[in-house]
């Protein structure tokens, strides 16, 4: 499946965020690390959550794809088979 690093990337950005704003307030060595593995611990579950959530609508986007060409298929088949038999209706009238 094409699974994409949101998870990863919600939690880089935020760790990023998390470290300027420490730096900006010339935050201690010891509250920098506490807060910025807090951060990236609670944005690694909502990037997480946030993938499932994507990944769940991928899989209903497909099925629903699929559902609507194999009924597009079916409808052509369908077609093909009227047209079918009328012309072998009307080959048949003729031999009469």
């Amino acid at each position: 499946m094409k699974d994409k690093p949101i998870a990863g990337l919600i939690t880089l950005i935020a760790g990023l965020i998390a470290c300027i704003c420490c730096i900006i307030n010339k935050a201690g060595l010891l509250t920098t690390l506490i807060t910025v593995l807090v951060v990236l611990f609670v944005f690694m579950i909502i990037g997480l959550i946030v993938n499932s959530i994507v990944a769940k609508q991928d899989r209903e986007a497909e099925k629903r794809l699929k559902d609507q060409k194999q009924k597009e298929d079916e409808e052509k088949a369908n077609k093909n088979l009227q047209e079918m038999s009328e012309l072998s209706g009307e080959n048949g009238d003729k031999d009469k």
